[in-house]
């Protein structure tokens, strides 16, 4: 900018001299032909009775022969310098010429043209008013540059900072995280330009940050939970499974009949407690969803849940299954799903009486399990898929509370819904795929369990 300024003053400094310059030379040209008209009619306009006398002062002139003789009156102090070419000019041999000179210390600007045949007119004016006026035309073009140096000063200060505005805002923000470690402190977005996408872009970024952490937080709690229920599950099976060792330290003075229960009672606690660390691992992997969504793939869950109540069938054979499956294709894991869908069975099955009926039903990108046995207490329903958690009629029976817990975890894993219904008669456990991930085909010949409400008993 200040270059910039330079540069047009410097230009404008130039110009305007040039200007008073060729005015200054067209006021002498114009005074020399006003002479020459008027000196053949009146010769005596020449003669000068004192200094610069013919035309108002500052301006003199004078009137030179061919032989450079001064024709005209003049005061011998005053006279006008007089050379070879303003002979040349009076003899016509040279043409009109204008020259520089000083008179008394006063800077001089003379015009010397023909005048008549032998004789030329010198015309001398001084220039002390072109140096004055360029010279405050200098200092008029140096206040306006630093005048102009200032605004442009002020007005880019002020531009400046509406402009960058924006990112002293970001440069907030992110101090602002850095310092609380809290991404909720949004920027405040106005106007469509760079600036604002990029605001956009910072905020996005920091929502994005902040589901992250709340999600990091989440799981964090979740872990701390599982381990804090997991100790103290583990403890009962473990206190259990060291008084029966103990005992058999003394096998040697211990009943056959003791001996036997005892080993027994080992690998009923074995198996529970294999059974729970498997629902423990199964629980901390499921916490992270993406190896979950990386191995989708499109499966049949009519034939997943037919393979599943086989395998529940042989469990409980006392239980009778009634199963109606509609043919429904959805994206999932499949032993994800079969592990989900043996909970919902086996749940079903502990809970329906020996001669029960659990009825399972796929259809319409859904899966309903509903048994025969007492209901669950509606104080217990907002609860029943919490980990670990246990009703009072429920803990009686064999089981950790993990099952339904795996259910719901399997549900969100794979964007299903979870619901249940009791009543006194039984109770109904529904997993809901969303829209968009389930589509009907045709049961190939293999399916185990075919439409049309085919019992199934034990």
């Amino acid at each position: 900018m200040a270059l910039a300024l330079a540069g047009m003053a410097a230009a404008a400094y130039v110009v305007v001299g040039h200007e008073l310059n060729s005015t200054l030379d067209l006021s002498l040209r114009r005074q020399a032909t006003r002479i020459a008209r008027q000196f053949p009619a009146e010769p005596s306009v020449a003669a000068i009775s004192g200094p610069c006398r013919y035309l108002a002062a500052p301006s003199c002139v004078q009137v030179v022969g061919a032989d450079g003789g001064i024709r005209s009156e003049h005061l011998p102090d005053q006279s006008l310098p007089v050379n070879a070419e303003t002979r040349a000019v009076a003899a016509g041999s040279a043409d009109a010429f204008f020259t520089d000179f000083s008179l008394d210390g006063y800077p001089m600007r003379m015009y010397t043209v023909q005048l008549e045949p032998g004789s030329a007119v010198q015309v001398a004016q001084r220039a002390d008013t072109v140096d004055t006026g360029r010279r405050r035309v200098g200092l008029a073009l140096l206040a306006a540059a630093v005048a102009g140096l200032l605004l442009a000063a002020l007005l880019g200060t002020v531009l400046a900072r509406r402009a960058l505005a924006p990112v002293g805002a970001l440069t907030d923000a992110a101090e602002r995280v850095a310092r609380t470690r809290d991404p909720k402190h949004h920027i405040a977005v106005s106007g469509s330009d760079e600036l604002a996408r990029l605001a956009v872009s910072v905020n996005t970024m920091l929502d994005e940050l902040d589901a992250a952490l709340t999600a990091e937080r989440e799981s964090r709690a979740a872990q701390q939970r599982l381990v804090a229920d997991a100790s103290h599950e583990l403890r009962t099976p473990l206190t259990a499974l060291r008084t029966n060792i103990d005992l058999l330290r003394r096998a040697e003075r211990m009943p056959a009949g003791d001996l036997a229960e005892t080993v027994a009672a080992l690998r009923v606690q074995s198996e529970e407690l294999s059974g729970l660390v498997t629902d423990l691992i199964d629980l901390a992997r499921a916490d992270d969803p993406d190896a979950v969504r990386e191995n989708l793939e499109d499966l049949r869950l009519d034939l997943l849940t037919a393979d599943c109540l086989a395998v529940t069938r042989r469990h409980w054979p006392a239980v009778g299954f009634e199963a109606d499956l509609h043919p429904v294709t959805i994206q999932g894991v499949p032993a994800r799903l079969a592990r989900a869908i043996t909970n919902l069975l086996d749940n079903a099955a502990k809970f329906s009486p020996p001669d029960g009926l659990v009825r399972v039903v796929v259809a319409d990108r859904a899966l309903s399990v509903r048994d025969s046995g007492p209901g669950i207490p509606a104080a217990d329903l907002p609860h029943i898929f919490d980990r670990f958690y246990r009703s009072q009629s429920a803990r009686a029976t064999p089981g950790h509370g993990l099952g339904l817990a795996i259910v719901a975890q399997v549900a969100a894993l794979h964007r299903a819904t979870p619901e249940v219904e009791s009543t006194s008669g039984g109770t109904c456990f529904t997993l809901t795929f969303p829209e968009g991930c389930a589509a009907s085909g045709k049961v190939d010949a293999e399916t185990v369990v075919r439409s049309g409400g085919l019992i199934l008993g034990g």
